[in-house]
């Protein structure tokens, strides 16, 4: 009995009055991305001017630094990476030849995102936490893309988001879209039922008709990598083959009744006959994207060391970003903060390449590293054609894969030692003697050894 009680408490998280480590402060990260994502300002009459997300980080924040002494810290990589970057960020806003008080603007607001991606990622310390979290991600976008379609309205053609902030101009709208579509696609074959399992798939379809309207060309290249990514990982490497056949319809369908607007933008690039507003504006918008990233490439290689300061890039070039994550960064905080910006994700990359090798059979955990996966892929095309190096969404990917790595190797480590102990009695039915280690017997050693070097990160 003692030995079994030990056991069980050993393989159990880890509770503190009774609780679940943190849970205060998780709930306050919940309500912050609640708020963030959701915008309630923007729908409850009179709250216009109350500052939701900035209160309910702050005793989040709060909360973790109270709490954080129940746990060791020990940050992974993306999250020193991200230190890192926020660290030459603030180098950079004594040396910014243009304007110091605007660069320490732009990075007081993203020491914001780099608390709160801090606090999400050590406080997310369970499976049920984290979906929550993306879950509420996920039915915040869904919300907003559905007031959009009702009371949104059409400017130069393309749809604008009917919330504020974040989601007003399309091309954000549309981002925003095309990392939250894999979510959908994961928490549909999660669902038990066919009710919920359509319910999940028509989201995912309405959310593609709505970024369709937006006629966003870099969220219509983010949601193509994506889905691409999404398939390969569900459908073709996960036996769903059946899966191909509806999405391409919903894309099929989508493209007759809501892509000629995103047509006449794609084609308006080379500067064909351009026969109406429309057209002539997205030919315009083009042009000029194609000389701000000129613009930010010599900004960037006059000034490689530290930039001339976050947030003064649009300063040089008549109030235009420079609708390239990664040539922007760089001109604003040189050539330092755009390595430290491309570690980050390709860390937040690898933390679900690791779920999967370490959790073959726990279907939601690979689920959510697929989607995840998909997601940052498409993040890494969409951030080609969008400043949104300084937003909380990319950044909110980073921390979800941080969680869910750490939770996944936190529960493998407490399940292989079972496993290891369960070789010998195998064999020894085997006859009495030893007998030839099988593959399988191999693969179950080598996971344990992975897993160890990999907790050790």
């Amino acid at each position: 009995m003692e030995n079994n009680s030990s056991a069980t408490n050993q393989s159990s998280p880890a509770r503190l009055g009774g609780t679940a480590p943190m849970l205060f402060a998780y709930v306050w990260t919940f309500l912050f991305l609640l708020v963030y994502c959701g915008r309630p300002e923007d729908w409850i009459p009179g709250t216009a001017h109350i500052p939701f997300a900035k209160i309910t980080a702050a005793i989040a924040l709060l909360a973790f630094v109270i709490q954080a002494g129940q746990a060791i810290l020990r940050p992974p990589r993306e999250i020193i990476y991200l230190l890192l970057l926020f660290g030459q960020l603030c180098l950079t806003v004594p040396f910014s030849p243009v304007y110091r008080g605007g660069a320490f603007d732009y990075v007081l607001e993203f020491s914001k995102v780099v608390a709160i991606v801090v606090v999400m990622a050590v406080v997310a310390n369970t499976l049920g936490r984290l979906r929550w979290l993306i879950f509420t991600q996920t039915a915040c976008v869904l919300a907003v893309v559905i007031v959009s379609l009702v009371k949104g309205h059409l400017t130069v053609g393309r749809l604008e988001g009917a919330s504020a902030g974040i989601y007003t101009n399309p091309n954000d709208l549309a981002l925003a879209i095309a990392l939250t579509v894999p979510f959908c696609f994961a928490f549909m074959l999660r669902a038990s039922d066919v009710f919920r399992k359509a319910a999940w798939f028509l989201a995912m379809a309405v959310m593609t008709y709505t970024l369709f309207l937006t006629a966003s060309r870099s969220g219509l290249l983010a949601l193509v990598v994506a889905v691409g990514v999404m398939l390969r990982e569900f459908a073709l490497k996960g036996g769903r083959r059946h899966l191909l056949i509806p999405v391409g319809l919903v894309a099929l369908t989508v493209l007759l009744l809501a892509g000629g607007m995103l047509k006449k933008r794609f084609d308006a690039v080379t500067g064909p006959s351009l026969n109406s507003i429309e057209e002539g504006t997205a030919y315009g918008s083009a042009m000029a994207r194609r000389e701000l990233l000129w613009r930010s490439l010599v900004i960037a290689a006059q000034h490689p060391l530290f930039g001339i300061g976050p947030g003064n890039f649009p300063i040089l070039v008549s109030w235009h970003v420079a609708h390239n994550s990664f040539t922007e960064i760089s001109a604003e905080a040189g050539l330092p903060a755009l390595i430290l910006f491309i570690l980050l994700f390709r860390r937040a990359f690898q933390n679900t390449r690791k779920v999967q090798l370490l959790a073959p059979g726990q279907t939601e955990a690979m689920l959510l590293a697929g989607a995840l996966r998909a997601s940052i892929v498409g993040f890494a095309v969409g951030a080609f054609f969008a400043s949104v190096e300084y937003h909380f969404f990319p950044y909110f990917l980073v921390a979800y894969t941080s969680a869910l790595y750490a939770i996944t190797a936190r529960s493998t480590s407490q399940a292989l030692p079972a496993q290891m102990e369960a070789l010998p009695e195998r064999q020894g039915r085997r006859g009495g003697k030893a007998a030839e280690v099988t593959w399988d017997d191999y693969q179950k050693g080598r996971a344990v050894g992975s897993a160890g070097q990999l907790a050790e990160r």
